[in-house]
């Protein structure tokens, strides 16, 4: 009997250790800090240094982060409305199922982040690095990507309608099954990106050079804006009338 219990507590001891420390929400800023489910909101904290920090489901609307330290960082579920990442470096960082609105990656280092499934309305990242970033089925109405750095980055079924990627770089980019309804190309780099199966109603495509794009099919494009300077791949070819005017919203 006193060796079967010796073994029980032996065995629930070991439960114990094995059971991860849960998060500490006075913990001080620090790398690796583990914030998960706590809330961080309406804080300043510029310049910080939260590189391997751990964010999951914390409350971080309307927080200062301008030019913070935070690779590798861990944000997924957290909610990041309002807050402000300007100038931060995230690079591969984790945002999967991230919520925000109106939040602020402009001139952001994102470049390998994860943002599967990011629901993010009027996102801005201007000028931002996101070479390599996963945006894969993320749902980002009316953001802005305007003059932002996304070389082979992956929008794979994600929702960009009305948004804006004027000057952007998105050569070797995959926008397969991506929803780019209203979206405006203007300046955009598209050398080497695939665009099979994307949604291009009212897409602007206005004098953009299409011309180095891959599975873009001339169904697609009777469905877009455009104009006598836009130029299409081999085998596409332009509508009789496009369908809309300059006027049109």
């Amino acid at each position: 009997m006193r060796s079967a219990t010796a073994s029980l507590i032996v065995f629930l001891a070991l439960c114990a250790l094995a059971v991860p420390a849960s998060a500490d929400c006075k913990d001080p800023v620090k790398p690796g800090v583990d914030w998960s489910n706590c809330s961080k909101k309406l804080l300043m904290l510029p310049g910080v240094d939260l590189e391997k920090a751990i964010l999951a489901y914390a409350n971080l609307t309307s927080t200062d982060f301008e030019g913070a330290k935070m690779m590798f960082a861990n944000f997924d579920r957290a909610d990041i409305s309002y807050a402000s990442f300007q100038n931060a470096d995230l690079t591969s960082a984790s945002l999967q199922k991230t919520l925000g609105n109106r939040t602020n990656f402009s001139g952001a280092r994102l470049d390998k982040a994860n943002l599967d499934a990011i629901e993010l309305f009027r996102g801005d990242f201007t000028e931002a690095n996101l070479i390599e970033t996963n945006l894969s089925r993320a749902s980002m109405p009316r953001a802005v990507f305007a003059k932002a750095n996304m070389k082979g980055a992956s929008l794979i079924k994600s929702d960009m309608i009305r948004s804006s990627f004027q000057g952007a770089d998105l050569s070797n980019a995959t926008l397969t099954f991506a929803i780019l309804a209203r979206s405006e190309f203007a300046g955009a780099k598209l050398d080497g990106s695939d665009w099979s199966h994307t949604y291009l109603y009212r897409a602007r495509l206005q004098g953009v050079d299409l011309s180095g794009v891959t599975g873009l099919t001339s169904e697609q494009i009777a469905l877009a804006c455009g104009n006598d300077e836009t130029k299409l791949p081999p085998g596409v070819e332009k509508p009789e009338r496009w369908p809309c005017n300059p006027q049109e919203d």
